[in-house]
């Protein structure tokens, strides 16, 4: 069974979004089963505005990765994959999936789907925002995009809150499955070496994992970080995420506020990097403004890590209030929500113990490929 997903990005590009169609490919390659998989992508690091990764990080894509050339389409954000129909036909897929509403390789692939009657499953990572509701939005949505939700056979969504949103905007779904993003527990059972002591940081960690920019919130924390200095003198803030173009205001707003030498900056960091902070450090904070479902927070629960963030989007759906962490609406809360974490040792051992058993039972890979790989079956008959 030959199963074709085509996505505008793909790693080394940074995102949630990106790792998750990595996993989803890696971990349903599987000769004994019979599931050839490929994927269909571009060499862009970002979209908005077009700029395009090292060709130098692209030396190690496996072989079922190609890359398309990429044209610009006017007035709008719509890169488009050059030649997807023929490449798609290439590869003469017996599944088609596709990920990211308002993106063509979702749309160009439900059009091949439905002439060529292969099925389809589409993973819209749906989500809304003041530019999607200007006028040449619409006119897409109205045009093109509720035609590719109709064509899917399944609408994978990640989280109840993104399948709420596209049952809210009224679109036309024959079937929703529940696919979140998950975590490999085995990663995380292995403890490592603390990556803050080669860098001279020590005190109280706080920690944000997030690309640099600004709607990931990261300018609140850095707001919030003198008031949680004057209850916790040690506390610094360390980010570990690459920079969007955002970093210089960070820096800005933390010269402003006095705290310069308290904030650092890790950069991009390998997977293990990534784990070797959740386990040594002693709070995680995530004040990104939207979520589709926020995979970091899932592994933030698997080291055993408290958290803090914000009360937003599909975040109280993945870290239930007051149970698997303490979520906040604004600064006074976010400081608040720290500082109980740090001075109340049973509340951070109450929010890690209820993190650890939901990731288990609810967060691991394991789950989610089992289901997925029962769709592919079911679409094989």
């Amino acid at each position: 069974m030959r199963i074709l997903h085509t996505a505008l990005r793909y790693p080394p590009a940074s995102g949630g979004a990106e790792k998750y169609i990595q996993n989803i490919v890696q971990k349903t390659r599987n000769v004994e089963k019979d599931m050839d998989v490929r994927v269909l992508t571009s060499a862009m690091r970002t979209h908005g505005p077009i700029s395009y990764l090292n060709p130098d990080a692209l030396l190690d894509d496996p072989p079922y990765v190609q890359r398309l050339f990429v044209s610009r389409t006017p007035l709008v954000s719509y890169p488009r994959l050059q030649a997807l129909n023929y490449y798609i036909g290439h590869h003469k897929p017996d599944i088609l999936h596709s990920y990211g509403y308002w993106y063509q390789p979702a749309d160009t692939t439900a059009r091949y789907a439905k002439k060529h009657k292969i099925p389809f499953i589409f993973h819209p990572i749906y989500y809304t925002n003041s530019v999607r509701r200007k006028p040449i939005w619409k006119a897409y949505d109205a045009l093109i995009g509720r035609k590719t939700f109709e064509q899917a056979d399944a609408v994978a969504v990640i989280s109840e809150y993104e399948k709420q949103l596209i049952v809210d905007a009224g679109y036309n779904v024959k079937r929703f499955v529940h696919i979140p993003p998950g975590v490999d527990m085995k990663l995380f059972s292995e403890k490592r070496e603390n990556p803050f002591v080669s860098r001279n940081i020590s005190g109280t960690i706080l920690l944000s994992i997030s690309r640099i920019a600004k709607s990931k919130g990261l300018q609140d924390t850095i707001r919030a970080l003198p008031e949680i200095r004057k209850s916790i003198p040690g506390a610094c803030l360390v980010i570990i995420g690459e920079d969007f173009g955002y970093k210089k205001e960070l820096e800005t707003i933390a010269e402003k506020l006095g705290v310069t030498n308290a904030v650092h900056y890790f950069g991009k960091a390998t997977d293990d990097d990534v784990i070797a902070a959740l386990q040594h450090a002693d709070v995680f904070i995530h004040a990104s403004t939207y979520e589709a479902f926020g995979i970091v927070l899932a592994e933030a629960m698997a080291a055993g890590l408290p958290i803090v963030a914000r009360e937003s989007t599909a975040i109280p759906y993945v870290v239930p209030k007051n149970k698997a962490g303490l979520l906040f609406s604004n600064k006074k809360e976010l400081v608040q929500n720290v500082i109980s974490i740090i001075k109340i040792p049973q509340l951070s051992q109450h929010l890690t113990d209820f993190s650890a058993e939901l990731v288990r039972t609810t967060y691991s890979w394991e789950h989610s490929i089992k289901t997925l790989e029962s769709l592919y079956e079911e679409f094989r008959k």
